[in-house]
């Protein structure tokens, strides 16, 4: 297998997605930045998963609009660096889904 970049389209807009091989040939790495999927799958859950994309997509809009707010606050560059490092060490994406997740519990 080898990676394949494709396009979805919901409301009119077009969004990528990609599907390529990883270590494990049974669990191809699917990756869609509008749906925030990074991971792999079987083989047999692609089908679904892509039946079920264009919802996740619109559902990533919707949670991604109602954050309007903004909460600052000043740390060292250590301290950011440790922060950084525990929020990928944990499987967060950003820094800012893993401090919501340790402040609201999550």
């Amino acid at each position: 297998m080898k990676k394949s970049e494709h396009y979805i389209v919901v409301n009119n807009k077009s969004y990528p997605y990609s599907i390529s091989p990883s270590d494990d040939k049974e669990m191809p790495c699917f990756k869609c930045k509008a749906a925030r999927i990074n991971q792999k799958f079987l083989l047999e859950d692609i089908p679904a998963l892509l039946i079920d994309l264009p919802e996740m997509i619109l559902d990533e809009i919707e949670y991604r609009a109602k954050q309007k707010d903004v909460i600052r606050f000043r740390v060292t560059q250590e301290d950011k660096n440790i922060i950084a490092k525990k929020a990928q060490k944990n499987g967060f994406k950003n820094v800012s889904s893993y401090l919501r997740f340790l402040a609201l519990g999550r």
